[in-house]
């Protein structure tokens, strides 16, 4: 059995194990219709998105640090400045020239391929690209990154979810910079087409990649994938050990349900899902999921204003069934990028 088929398997079964969950019963169903009233109506936008604000001029300093030949296309593994000094490191999986780029008739450059960020779970790291190693065949280059505190960015005792809000949130702002740096390296990189760029975040970068695209318009497409809404409905149902340490957290240091909103205020996808308004979007969410919760899923499909998104639901809980998720992804980024 070839090494890099063995990791793919290994790191399946890797996801399987620790996402498997027991099955919570909630009243609201997959695809009911829900209301747009989030605990986030009331935040000002110009007040979020001017803490966001960055000058796009400043060099990003990327540093190859190793190319290996995969044969349709090379692996790329780099670093790259994102804000407050941070290095991100990253892989970029480039497919040969040999490649047609996918869709070649709407590339902006002759020869140049369509992109897609991929933005991991919150305890996987940039090596979940493997999964997907298959794109580049397809004539689509695929980007990720370590998110902050994983794979090569980790610190003992330190997690982008702590059980203080405040933390968590800055934590999770630190990450959706850095998605949006990575844009900026996609956009300038050779062979690229950076009309072309589309965006798959699982979970927490579901989460931190609704706030990224929302800001940045250079997205063309999204998939959402374990996303949600409002973490006041979150942290209400969520059977997550992470989100249950904070609630317990805000319980016994008497964290009140606006402070909670003066944190979150700057994450939370209620916030940023309104701004996405013409762009395609899919969503993809598991029926039983205990961890992001169907109430949240719900609410962030109601609130999302696109008329061009798209809604599938699994047969499964938080880790969603990756064989097919791979093929309706492609599917999809085939269709919209």
């Amino acid at each position: 059995m070839h090494v890099e088929k063995l990791k793919r398997i290994v790191t399946a079964l890797a996801l399987i194990v620790a996402f498997a969950m027991p099955a919570l019963a909630v009243q609201e169903q997959p695809g009911d219709a829900v209301d747009t009233v989030t605990a986030f109506d009331h935040v000002d936008w110009n007040k979020v998105s001017a803490a966001y604000e960055y000058d796009k001029s400043q060099p990003l300093n990327i540093e190859i640090t190793e190319e290996k030949d995969m044969g349709a296309f090379t692996k790329i593994f780099f670093k790259y400045d994102s804000l407050d000094g941070r290095r991100v490191p990253a892989v970029l999986y480039m497919p040969k020239d040999r490649i047609a780029p996918m869709k070649a008739e709407r590339s902006a450059a002759p020869g140049a391929y369509p992109a897609v960020f991929l933005m991991h779970f919150h305890v996987s790291d940039k090596s979940l690209a493997e999964l997907f190693s298959a794109w580049p065949g397809h004539g689509v280059a695929l980007m990720a990154i370590d998110g902050i505190f994983r794979g090569d960015r980790k610190q003992e005792g330190m997690d982008i979810l702590m059980p203080d809000p405040v933390t968590s949130a800055r934590h999770m702002m630190m990450q959706i910079q850095d998605i949006r740096r990575g844009f900026d390296a996609l956009e300038q990189w050779k062979g690229i087409d950076p009309s072309r760029i589309g965006y798959m975040g699982i979970s927490m970068g579901a989460v931190t990649g609704t706030a990224a695209c929302a800001l940045d318009p250079r997205i063309k497409t999204l998939l959402i994938a374990d996303g949600a809404a409002d973490f006041s409905i979150i942290f209400k149902h969520s059977e997550y050990g992470d989100v249950a340490d904070i609630q317990k957290y805000m319980d016994e240091h008497g964290v009140t349900p606006e402070q909670l909103i003066e944190a979150f205020q700057f994450v939370d996808p209620a916030v940023f899902a309104k701004r996405i308004t013409d762009r395609p979007v899919m969503f993809m969410n598991g029926k039983e999921d205990t961890t992001m919760t169907v109430p949240a899923m719900n609410k962030l499909h109601a609130i999302t204003p696109t008329e061009k998104k798209a809604v599938i639901w699994y047969d499964s809980g938080h880790i969603l069934p990756f064989d097919r998720v791979l093929v309706d992804a492609l599917k999809w980024f085939k269709r919209t990028l």
